[in-house]
């Protein structure tokens, strides 16, 4: 390479292995998007009750299907399946592309306790029961890990 020329991808080759270059970057590419599409990798979950006069509590799905609970209820499943694990990550990632938001609902007593949910670095709090999405994804993860209300 010549003595103040870039360092820009390519330089210095000669010309017949730009090509070349630019094709194994390509298929490196190609290859790690094929990979990931192919084994998806779930994401933490958390989801629970806060706030309000009700004792809070959380229940965690780790991304390897390990269930814990924390607080004032326990769960019945230790443990979800890959595949019941990918498919509640599905859902929660839709929802919450599609625009599925925190919201504050008329006309709720400050007492009850405001529900949330989280995947990964997101989190939706719903404060009453205003969110009929939210309620029904809310209550697929308390199904799922046999969350106990008594």
């Amino acid at each position: 390479m010549r003595s103040g020329s870039s360092c820009a991808a390519g330089a210095g080759y000669a010309q017949p292995v730009r090509p070349l270059l630019a094709l194994a970057v390509a298929a490196t590419a190609l290859a790690a998007c094929g990979v990931s599409a192919a084994s998806p990798q779930p994401t933490r979950i958390a989801f629970g009750i806060g706030g309000g006069n009700v004792v809070p509590f959380q229940v965690v799905i780790a991304a390897n299907g390990a269930v814990s609970a924390s607080g004032s209820r326990s769960v019945r499943r230790t443990r979800l399946s890959r595949r019941n694990l990918l498919r509640l990550d599905r859902e929660l990632r839709s929802a919450f592309r599609s625009g599925l938001s925190s919201r504050e609902c008329a006309g709720t007593n400050p007492d009850v306790g405001t529900d949330f949910i989280t995947l990964g670095r997101r989190t939706v709090h719903v404060h009453g029961g205003c969110e009929h999405r939210f309620q029904t994804l809310w209550d697929t993860l308390a199904r799922a890990v046999g969350l106990r209300f008594g």
